[in-house]
């Protein structure tokens, strides 16, 4: 899985604060990501507010055998890596007015409708 990070322009050059107002005007993936178990269908729902930050933190966590979710970090013990798919499930699209709480809240109403749905479908969750 490849990951793509746009690079701050002159990073080096610029001061600590133009840094900092840089980093903040960046633009993140927000939305929900799955991780798959590819033997069972299982699935793994997570939102975030920068998707590629989070996949590079679960696979972390799962190699490490650090993951919160004990139920996958079991299954991806015995099974291993090659056994899971990481992808973007729905991306959600905030207006530009919006605050990281009223996203926060977003993102957890996002996360129930596509559970609901993906259990109504017969998907089994982690």
């Amino acid at each position: 899985m490849q990951i793509y990070y746009p690079l701050i322009k002159n990073y080096y050059m610029n001061t600590k604060k133009e840094n900092r107002n840089a980093y903040k005007q960046m633009k993140f993936k927000v939305g929900i990501f799955q991780i798959k178990n590819l033997k069972n269908e299982r699935l793994f729902l997570q939102t975030s507010e920068d998707l590629e930050r989070a996949f590079n933190s679960d696979n972390f966590q799962l190699k490490m055998g650090l993951h919160s979710n004990k139920e996958l970090q079991s299954d991806w013990k015995i099974l291993g890596s090659d056994n899971f798919e990481f992808s973007i499930l729905d991306e959600l699209k905030p207006k530009e007015t919006s605050t990281a709480s009223e996203i926060k809240v977003e993102l957890k109403e996002f996360l129930e409708l596509h559970r609901n749905e993906l259990l109504e479908n017969g998907k089994t969750l982690y």
